[in-house]
C-alpha cells in the first residue's frame, strides 16, 4: 500500500500490536444449528447452507476473487485453506499464494477449486463455473457495523461449519469492533471534526452508506458526506462542510491543491490532507483497524504525545488495560467557544449541527447546511429532551450538551427533562 513514512511510524507508535488473537472456536459438536439474520444454517458442522447455497464440506482449495474477503479470511485464520486468489488480493500475508487474472473463468477452473468465494458472480464466470462441480459462494461486504457480525459469520461457516464456524465469525467481528470502539474512546471529544475521503475531484466518495464512514466514525470524525449515498457527492456540499481533514487516494492531494476551488478548502490550505491507498476504505478485515488508526493519529497528533495509547485485540499482550489517553486539558485549543446560530444561518457549523442532530435522531430528512424552521424544530426537541430552554436557537449552553457523550438521544429519558414533542412537519430543513 502507499503510506507515508511517518504515518507507518505513527501507527507503529499507537498499536505495535495489530497480529489478532488464536480464534476460540466454541459448540463445537452442536447437533444443530439455524441462524436466519445471518442467512446461515446447518446440521453438524457440514453441509452448512448459507443464503441459497449449500456448502457440502468443509473446502481444500478454495479460490478468493474479492480482496475485501481475502482480507476477512485472513482475519479469521483460514487462509490455510485457500489455492488461490486473484492478483488484487495484494497482501502481504498472502504474497505466496497463486494469483490468476481478474475475472478469468479457465484460470479458476484450472486451479480445480471445491470452493470460489466472491462478492458477485458476473454471466461469464457464473456460466463456466456452473458445471464444474465447484460451490460458488456470493458474500456481500458488510455496509455498518450492524452487518459486519453477517459477513464474518457467513465466511466462516463457509470454511469451518455451521457451528463452531458461525461462533468464531461472530467472536473475531466483535473482537474487531471492540479494537475500534477502543480507538474511538481515546480521541479528542471536545469538538466535532468533519473529514471526508475522496476517490477523485469529478464527486466520488466515501458516503453513509459505505462502510468506510464507520471507519470515518469509529476514528472519532464526521463524515462530511454522512447524509449522502451511492459514494457521490456535488462541490457545493464539500464547500458547505468545509472539513477540517481530508483523507484521499494517492496523487489527489496535488490535483487539490492546483484546482482553483478545491484550494480554498481549508484542510488544504492548512495542510490537513493525507493520501491513503483506497484499499483502506475497502478491505473489511484487520485492515479496518489500520485505517481507523491512520485516520485518528493524523487528525489528532496530541495522540502521540500520550504513552499509554495503545489498543490490542483481545488476547494480546496488555490487552486486558483500558485505554485512558486524553488529550491533556487546558490548552487553548480545549476550551471550545461555540458561536450562537439561529434560523437563516448557513454554512460549516450549521452543518455540524446538523449531523450531530440525525446522529442522536432529531433530525430525519436530508440536511444542507441551512438553518431552516425543520432545524430549529429539531433542535427545540433536543433541548426539552435534555432539559434546556426550548428556543430552537443553538447557543453556547446547547451545542456543548449537542456535542458531548451526555446527549439525550431521541426517544431515551432524562431524569431533568420532560418527554419529548413531536418535531415538526418538515418544510424548509
Amino acid at each position: 500500500m502507499l503510506m507515508k513514512n511517518r504515518q507507518s511510524a505513527i501507527f507503529r507508535t499507537l498499536c505495535p500490536l495489530l497480529c489478532a488473537a488464536s480464534l476460540v472456536l466454541a459448540l463445537t459438536g452442536c447437533k444443530g444449528f439455524s441462524n436466519v439474520a445471518s442467512g446461515v444454517a446447518a446440521v453438524g458442522e457440514f453441509p452448512v447452507k448459507i443464503g441459497d447455497v449449500t456448502v457440502p464440506a468443509r473446502p481444500q482449495k478454495a479460490v478468493v476473487l474479492s480482496p475485501s474477503l481475502a482480507d476477512v479470511v485472513l482475519a479469521l485464520g483460514y487462509e490455510t485453506q485457500l489455492a488461490a486468489g486473484t492478483e488484487s488480493c495484494t497482501q502481504e500475508s498472502l504474497g505466496a499464494l497463486q494469483k490468476i487474472p481478474e475475472n478469468d473463468p479457465q484460470a479458476v477452473l484450472d486451479v480445480g477449486p471445491d470452493l470460489v468465494l466472491a462478492e458477485s458472480f458476473d454471466n461469464a464466470m457464473a456460466t463456466a463455473l456452473s458445471g464444474a462441480n465447484i460451490t460458488m459462494l456470493a458474500i456481500s461486504p458488510a455496509t455498518g457495523r450492524s452487518d459486519f457480525e453477517r459477513l464474518y459469520s457467513q465466511v466462516a461457516s463457509a470454511f469451518a461449519g455451521g457451528g463452531p464456524g458461525y461462533d468464531a465469525g461472530i467472536s473475531r467481528a466483535q473482537e474487531i469492533f471492540s479494537v475500534l470502539d477502543d480507538i474511538n474512546r481515546i480521541v479528542p471529544k471536545e469538538k466535532v471534526v468533519t473529514a471526508c475521503y475522496l476517490y477523485n475531484l469529478e464527486g466520488n466518495a466515501v458516503t453513509g452508506d459505505m462502510f468506510g464512514n464507520t471507519i470515518l466514525s469509529s476514528a472519532g470524525v464526521t463524515n462530511a458526506f454522512y447524509s449522502h449515498t451511492g459514494g457521490y457527492y456535488d462541490f457545493e456540499s464539500l464547500r458547505i462542510a468545509n472539513p477540517n481533514v481530508i483523507f484521499c487516494v494517492p496523487g489527489l492531494k496535488a490535483e487539490m491543491e492546483k484546482d482553483s476551488n478545491f484550494s480554498k478548502l481549508q484542510a488544504v490550505k492548512n495542510g490537513r490532507v493525507l493520501e491513503m491507498d483506497a484499499s483502506y476504505m475497502a478491505w473489511q478485515g484487520r485492515t479496518v483497524i489500520q485505517a481507523a488508526y491512520e485516520i485518528s493519529a493524523f487528525t489528532f497528533p496530541q495522540l502521540l504525545e500520550e504513552s499509554s495509547t495503545t489498543v490490542s485485540l483481545p488476547g494480546e499482550e496488555g490487552s486486558s488495560q483500558t485505554p485512558s489517553a486524553s488529550p491533556s486539558s487546558g490548552s487553548e485549543e480545549d476550551l471550545v467557544s461555540y458561536p450562537q446560530l439561529s434560523e437563516g444561518d448557513s454554512g460549516e457549523d450549521v452543518l455540524k449541527i446538523q449531523q450531530r442532530l440525525e446522529e442522536l435522531g432529531y433530525l430525519d430528512i436530508e440536511y444542507d447546511g441551512h438553518f431552516g424552521e425543520y432545524t430549529a424544530g429539531c433542535l427545540q426537541e433536543f433541548q426539552l429532551a435534555n432539559g434546556l430552554p426550548e428556543t430552537g436557537v443553538a447557543d453556547q449552553r446547547t451545542q456543548s450538551l449537542l456535542f458531548s457523550e451526555k446527549a439525550v438521544k431521541k426517544g431515551e429519558t432524562s431524569s431533568s427533562s420532560p418527554e419529548a414533542s413531536p418535531t415538526p412537519e418538515p418544510e424548509n430543513p
